[in-house]
């Protein structure tokens, strides 16, 4: 394996089938490249976005600061073009998203969150965030003006996919006679979570737009969180595995950044695969254990990785260990890389056809809908959000995603 920084050179070319294979593989799935070139907000500092405010920065990373901005500001003219009154957060977590929307863009925000140490956690934040405005407002009151503006309203509660949340469709307080209009959104809503926004959307007349943002394919049920769709389900072969669905959630441009440096970081694979052989001779029932991340992975000999794994998961670290067939795995790093390689080459397409499905079950219901890149991939690799209307928008699609000056 080379180097650092070395140039990877090939003594031939690579067989016809594989770069046939390549090329359909990017020809046929969605396009992920958002329309503005890489983000200029991280340019100066690439740990404070420069499109948002130092009190919105707080406690935020750079991959959420890129997030809520972009996702928040689409939102807003979603809300604009809509005549939507209220926005509903579902699966909001700490809130970054639903504070920027609401005390940064001037939106009437319900944040609803199944884990009521977070919904602690984004009220505190909430507080923290008024504070630090009001005193910029003091001392810049020309440029911040808070003014009636306020801070979400929190909810703990867990939304079914299956059944109808009431508390999600509820106006707040001071929504005007007639109900609401809602706008339903989820920043990375896991596996099932973006399906009841789905859901909601198309059986409830109080929401009339959407914008989610999914990811975790593999914790979607099956049946019922895929396929959604009619025509997906008439395809001979629409099944995806947990493995497949599982790679449709990994960082490509980041992980071919890695494959380009080619660093030792690129055996945690190889270890990973040695680990798993291990597990099922010693518990052949357990199937897909999770196993947290283990640090410099790539200092470690292979053994000392097992007996970690092995803690991780629940198994005994002391377990005897074949050492030479350890030794023999670990001379197939190149080829387990090169196998990875592969489903990731692959992953776009499942991703894909996931995400086709949503977007196919709306549009058989009469809906108006768009997937759109939104983040940069390489800051957020599930970048694709898929927004939907009752009404039709037209041309309007296309100004969701573009950048505000």
């Amino acid at each position: 394996m080379p180097g650092d920084g070395e140039v990877v050179r090939y003594r031939s070319v690579w067989p016809l089938t594989l770069l046939a294979l390549k090329s359909t593989a990017y020809a046929l799935a969605f396009n992920r490249t958002p329309g503005f070139q890489t983000p200029s907000e991280f340019l100066e500092n690439p740990s404070q976005s420069s499109r948002l405010t130092a009190p919105f920065r707080k406690h935020v990373r750079p991959k959420k600061q890129h997030e809520i901005r972009r996702l928040g500001e689409l939102v807003k003219k979603l809300s604009d073009l809509t005549g939507c009154t209220q926005v509903v957060d579902v699966g909001s977590g700490q809130g970054h998203l639903s504070r920027f929307m609401s005390l940064g863009l001037g939106l009437k925000v319900k944040s609803i969150e199944g884990d009521q140490r977070l919904v602690e956690r984004a009220q505190h934040l909430d507080q923290e965030l008024l504070q630090a405005l009001e005193k910029e407002e003091k001392r810049n009151p020309q440029v911040v003006q808070i003014g009636s503006r306020r801070s979400p309203h929190h909810v703990v509660q867990w939304v079914d996919p299956r059944t109808r949340c009431e508390e999600l469709l509820l106006p707040l307080e001071d929504s005007p006679q007639g109900g609401a209009r809602l706008l339903l959104t989820g920043l990375h809503a896991c596996g099932d979570l973006s399906v009841a926004l789905l859901r909601h959307f198309s059986c409830c007349p109080e929401v009339e737009a959407l914008a989610s943002v999914g990811c975790c394919y593999m914790k979607l049920s099956d049946p019922g969180g895929y396929p959604l769709s009619q025509w997906v389900a008439t395809l001979p072969g629409y099944e995806l595995s947990y493995r497949l669905r599982e790679g449709a959630c990994h960082a490509l441009e980041e992980y071919a950044q890695r494959l380009q440096k080619a660093g030792p970081g690129l055996r945690t694979h190889c270890y990973r695969a040695a680990l798993e052989t291990v597990i099922r001779h010693a518990q052949p029932k357990l199937r897909r254990p999770g196993v947290q991340g283990i640090p410099r992975v790539h200092e470690l000999k292979i053994e000392e990785y097992v007996q970690r794994g092995l803690q991780r998961v629940g198994l005994d670290p002391q377990l005897p260990l074949n050492l030479a067939a350890l030794r023999a795995h670990q001379a197939q790093e190149n080829r387990v890389v090169a196998f990875f390689s592969l489903a990731l080459l692959l992953a776009p397409l499942v991703e894909t056809l996931i995400l086709l499905d949503r977007l196919l079950y709306l549009q058989e219901q009469g809906f108006h809908s768009e997937l759109l890149p939104i983040f940069s991939p390489e800051l957020s690799p599930r970048n694709l959000v898929l927004v939907a209307t009752k009404g039709p928008l037209g041309q309007a699609f296309s100004v969701l995603e573009s950048e505000d000056s």
